[in-house]
């Protein structure tokens, strides 16, 4: 056999396999109800004709389009003979083919891409693309149809885009509507713009158009290694600093514009070219000066658009953010200098489908990780996180710029009115006029239970509406607590009545019997100072955290002072002596056996619980500090020979749950959610102290009759007596066991 007779084989034998990759009837089978019918609507409608063509995957089929838009506020019919006076948005000819990789594989409802066409004929054949303006989206030829599947709130995608849209430069529209296939009904999709080279989205100029300058314009897409694209000259890190480089790995550039078909039409050395640009904005990150504020990376990147990159995609925990679907696009440095453009690479969005807690994988439905970090976490996946999100992170000035950015978005429309009104007239756009409904009978997606990969199934639409309101209620808590601008806080501890179910410290010899529990599994404890200054915990239990100095109070190291968690769905409840009115709960504790897990359910005086959420609490053994750690340089004691550790590499860490601070706080109930071994030891309040006079003796500051003041002492613990004479932040302590905090002037 020739050489071009195997060549033609394997191109016949490729067609074949992907013919059987497609359902002749468009997966129209896959329907539940094949016969739903649109009487009327308030979205669009779409209508798609393919004469009963399949469609395909690798290569675009001729099809006929309709768009019934009779405008905002008013109905939409799908009887266009009944109403034949409806408002033709857009009616001619596309080319049509499916999209998406994983949306597609693992969804029953298709996502489509198509161009709009001049005339009856494919652009492989020799027609022309026509740029069309639709549902009020700017003129252009290439589009998308988003199929909402798993995303049982079918809003993922247009909540992140009109959300990111007024701080990035580009961040593509999107329109909702009914879409109709060959005259079947196939539910709701989002008819929207691709981040593409246009005048009305990034408008990209051919590189070689401003006196010859290869220095840009380019579009290029971090993603999977299925298309052209180019390799990076490094690798992703599975650590923060760079020594754990994870070389199988690679990070793929996809040529989106000029693409793969474009390049031998472009001046020589065009493709080259846009590789070095990659290099120098990849090489900046490893240069000796790659912090510097006037030059390093910055030279190469747009710090802000990458900043409201990363904000988007961590408020979303969007599992393929980074990794998946990325754009990067730039400007020439010749059409800078004439324009005043900026020429440094920029980002927009795509893909937040699986984002917003609607992962199962990945920790994407848990509300207190950072994605960037997923490389430390999952570093054998084969598509990681690009290496220099972990240099940016590292960089103080940077997340300087971050905490300053989120600021800014919690005053705009990351609010919590705005974003959730955001959420709610999405809601309200897809129910109103039934379409949610309809989808709901074509697919009938809330009786499922193998819809990919959704970590809860909702019953209803409401119910994924509200489980989406959840997730982000304690997104939002978690984003603020990690990127608040530095404060000044005063906070109390908090006496706990009861609860404490385990000794984890050894206060004497032997340890077996001075502690009741591993802290573990491998029968450590830690130790206090009094059997070893190095690495001990402090004799007195107080405890300053390293993060905004909270104050802590261990328990008696003699007797339980701790809440052992070992086992999934094990539950533990600290009572105060009495209850706390705060606007934010401080908790002191520690891991073994891995990260733990742990949900938290607060539990006011008046009787009502209102669930937080989870909440990670990492492992002890820390032998690279991230910076975020409460207490470091810690020790242990092996509970059956009395052995201590060689070396002090454990830690203790804190974190905080709003508190609703008008009510009083009775206890706090902690469950484990995985088998690592939680350990809770301290909680404080945040306080607001009183003011009080300089001259009131300590018996004039009252008390309840069940309680009279014991004693009054300086912060370092020193009482006083008699008068009072001391001024500043004092500690009173009541005969109850309670103790406040109080301003004297």
């Amino acid at each position: 056999m020739t050489n071009k007779s195997m060549g033609i084989l394997v191109c016949l034998l490729a067609l074949s396999l992907s013919i059987a990759a497609q359902q002749a009837d468009n997966y129209r089978g896959r329907l539940r109800n094949r016969f739903v019918k649109v009487d009327e609507t308030n979205l669009p409608i779409v209508f798609i004709d393919v004469e009963g063509e399949m469609i395909l995957r690798d290569s675009y089929i001729l099809a006929r389009m309709k768009v019934i838009d009779n405008g905002e506020g008013q109905t939409n019919h799908g009887d266009t003979i009944a109403y034949p006076g409806q408002h033709v948005d857009y009616e001619g000819w596309i080319a049509l083919k499916y999209r998406g990789n994983s949306s597609f594989d693992s969804s029953d409802k298709k996502p489509y891409s198509f161009r709009t066409l001049k005339e009856a004929l494919l652009p492989d054949d020799g027609g022309e693309k026509k740029k069309v303006e639709i549902l009020g989206m700017g003129k252009d030829n290439k589009w998308a149809f988003i199929a909402p599947w798993c995303d049982e709130a079918m809003f993922r995608d247009i909540l992140t885009f009109d959300l990111a849209r007024p701080w990035m430069d580009y961040v593509p529209h999107g329109r909702f509507c009914e879409l109709f296939l060959d005259g079947y009904y196939y539910g709701v999709y989002a008819l929207c713009e691709r981040v593409s080279k246009g005048k009305h989205r990034l408008d990209l100029e051919d590189p070689g158009t401003r006196d010859g300058d290869l220095t840009g314009d380019y579009l290029v897409e971090i993603d999977r290694n299925d298309e052209p694209n180019y390799i990076s000259k490094y690798h992703p890190w599975g650590d923060m600093e760079g020594y754990n480089e994870l070389s199988w790995e690679d990070i793929h550039y996809q040529y989106k514009s000029p693409d793969d078909e474009d390049w031998a039409s472009l001046p020589a050395g065009t493709q080259r070219a846009l590789q070095q640009e990659i290099d120098k904005m990849e090489s900046s990150f490893l240069a000796d000066d790659w912090q510097d504020p006037e030059g390093g990376y910055r030279n190469y990147i747009d710090e802000t658009s990458f900043i409201d990159y990363l904000l988007s995609t961590e408020i979303a925990m969007n599992i393929d953010g980074y990794r998946l679907s990325t754009n990067l696009y730039k400007y020439s440095n010749t059409r800078a200098e004439q324009t005043g453009i900026d020429p440094r690479w920029k980002m927009s969005l795509w893909d937040f489908n699986i984002a917003w807690g609607n992962a199962n994988y990945y920790h994407g439905q848990e509300t207190d990780k950072w994605h960037y970090a997923m490389n430390l976490r999952d570093p054998y996946d084969g598509l990681q996180v690009p290496f220099y999100w972990h240099r940016m992170v590292s960089d103080t000035l940077f997340m300087q710029n971050v905490k300053l950015r989120w600021q800014q978005y919690r005053q705009g429309n990351y609010s919590d009115e705005r974003l959730f009104a955001t959420i709610d007239s999405l809601a309200n756009l897809l129910t109103s006029g039934g379409a949610a409904e309809r989808n709901e009978r074509a697919w009938g997606m809330y009786s499922r239970s193998n819809i990919w990969p959704l970590p809860y199934y909702p019953s209803s639409y409401d119910d994924a509406v509200e489980y989406l309101k959840t997730w982000t209620h304690q997104r939002l808590a978690f984003m603020d607590q990690s990127l608040r601008l530095p404060r000044v806080i005063e906070t109390m501890p908090i006496m706990i009545a009861s609860g404490w179910n385990a000794d984890i410290v050894a206060e004497k010899y032997p340890a077996s019997t001075s502690t009741s529990s591993t802290i573990d599994g491998s029968d450590r404890a830690f130790y206090a100072e009094a059997l070893r200054k190095s690495g001990g915990l402090p004799d007195n239990g107080r405890i300053t955290s390293a993060n905004e100095n909270v104050q802590y109070i261990l328990g008696e190291y003699s007797v339980n002072q701790a809440l052992s968690l070992k086992t999934p769905g094990m539950s533990g409840t600290l009572t105060f002596y009495t209850p706390v009115e705060t606007g934010e709960l401080f908790i002191l504790g520690t891991s073994g056996n891995g990260d733990a897990s742990v949900s938290i359910t607060l539990n006011y005086a008046d009787g009502e619980s209102v669930e937080l959420g989870k909440h990670s609490i990492r492992d002890w053994s820390v032998r690279n500090p991230q910076g975020d750690e409460a207490v470091t340089h810690l020790g242990n004691i092996t509970r059956n020979n009395n052995s201590l550790s060689s070396d002090n590499h454990y830690c203790l860490f804190d974190f905080s749950v709003p508190v609703e601070k008008d009510r009083q706080l009775a206890s706090v109930t902690f469950t484990s959610t995985n088998y690592a071994y939680a350990s809770i030891m301290a909680l404080s309040a945040l306080y607001e102290p009183v003011v009080i006079p300089t001259d009131i003796q300590m018996a004039e500051l009252g008390s309840p009759a069940e309680r009279v003041i014991e004693g009054m002492y300086t912060l370092d613990g020193q009482r006083i007596t008699g008068s009072l004479q001391a001024k500043g932040v004092l500690i009173v302590r009541y005969s109850d066991g309670t103790s406040r905090k109080v301003v004297v002037r």
